[in-house]
């Protein structure tokens, strides 16, 4: 039997088994980064949001962009490091039950109770600076809320997809009867061995996603570019699973240091330009990949470093995690809509937006989890687990949470 150190530093031994206190640490850093994330998009130059300011900044814009970058994909990578997890543990289809049940009433809560209001708030908003008359405000309003769309999609993107995800795993764990986990480690050993031939094939599927992509967003440059943005984060979801499998991988993944997050971050910098021909949309579809790779695993160093033990302060900022980010959506439109009727500087009111949405969606977490009808709501866990919520430690353990990202950006078309 391979030791704990073969397997990546996970014991899949009895239900006491270590807990992944690193990974905690950056699943809870990459949710709260959503709060400065959404508060900069409003004053983004280069993208649309539910409420916009009139008033943009190009620095604002950098930053958005910047923690775009690297945050999806360590989302997914840790999702799909925690499915995997689990599904070995628990086996294909009582890990996917839990799963749906875990992801789905969370979803069915949030869509009833937070898109109804992020859509009230977004519609006052577009009273505010405009865009829609007073008078049509109603009709606006019930067209929304009557009609399917992006609307009723909104921040909870990932349930959808996660699900998605999650059913797609455990369907490869029953074909391959229990056996994925050890035929990715085989994979990464072969890979290993034929480095030029991995690197061309992985060179190659760049350039047929960078094909694909131009063909589905010439057809629809607006649900063109949603296709894509709801669906290649996959590719760190499977990254994810793949970590799960092979020690030599997960050791490799806590490897990076400052000058490969400095590395990362101007791939990911090239990554964002426009491409001339499909040679250089090519090396920016890899640029991507790999930058992104590299500022998750810088991150993940930092945490194993210094966020590998019991932190009481990481305790609670895990625990409310997944609540602050159901929350802080609708927390931080309102308030952009508010600031729609003062004229400050951007970066002013940006901090303003930033730090007031931190806290009253950490005040809102605090009476979710007072209340155990809400914390099975909102977050999936029946009463008497509330410290073994979707958003509490990762262990080894069948009970171990998911990770929950935000939502893509919706490109200009």
């Amino acid at each position: 039997m391979r030791s704990t150190v073969e397997r990546g530093g996970i014991d899949r031994g009895d239900a006491g088994s270590t807990r992944l206190h690193h990974w905690d640490f950056a699943r809870a850093l990459y949710l709260v980064l959503g709060i400065p994330f959404h508060a900069a998009v409003i004053y983004s130059l280069s993208h649309e949001w539910a409420v916009s300011s009139p008033e943009k900044s190009q620095a604002l814009t950098w930053l958005a962009d910047f923690i775009h970058t690297f945050r999806m994909p360590g989302f997914f990578l840790l999702a799909g490091l925690f499915a995997m997890m689990l599904i070995e543990r628990k086996g294909a289809w009582h890990w996917l039950k839990s799963r749906l049940f875990r992801l789905g009433l969370p979803l069915l809560s949030a869509t009833v109770l937070i898109l109804p209001a992020q859509i009230l708030i977004s519609g006052l908003a577009g009273v505010l600076n405009g865009a829609i008359p007073p008078s049509d405000l109603g009709g606006h309003l019930a067209a929304q809320l009557t009609r399917f769309g992006e609307p009723w999609i909104s921040h909870l993107w990932f349930l959808w997809v996660l699900i998605a995800y999650c059913i797609g795993l455990a369907a490869l764990q029953w074909l391959s009867r229990g056996t994925l986990g050890r035929r990715l480690e085989g994979l990464v050993e072969w890979i290993a061995e034929n480095r030029i031939l991995s690197l061309a094939a992985f060179a190659a599927l760049c350039e047929l996603a960078a094909r694909a992509q131009e063909i589905v967003v010439a057809a629809s440059p607006y649900y063109g570019n949603a296709v894509i943005n709801y669906n290649l984060y996959v590719v760190y979801f499977a990254f994810g699973a793949v970590v799960q499998s092979s020690g030599r991988l997960n050791a490799l993944l806590l490897r990076p240091g400052p000058l490969a997050a400095l590395a990362g971050a101007a791939l990911v910098i090239f990554s964002q330009g426009a491409w001339p021909n499909l040679f250089v949309h090519t090396l920016k579809v890899m640029a991507g990949i790999i930058g992104a790779l590299m500022i998750v695993g810088f991150i993940s160093n930092l945490a194993h470093r210094h966020c590998n033990r019991p932190d009481a302060r990481v305790r609670k900022l895990v625990d409310a995690s997944f609540t602050v980010y159901l929350f802080h959506h609708p927390v931080i439109m309102a308030l952009a809509a508010a600031f729609l009727l003062v004229d400050l500087p951007p970066v002013l009111e940006f901090a303003i937006i930033a730090v007031s949405g931190a806290l009253v969606s950490y005040a809102i977490h605090l009476a979710v989890r007072r209340s155990p009808a809400l914390t099975l709501m909102f977050n999936g866990v029946r009463s008497g687990k509330s410290r073994t919520l979707s958003t509490a430690p990762v262990t080894s353990r069948p009970d171990s949470p998911t990770v929950f990202p935000d939502r893509p950006l919706r490109l200009k078309g």
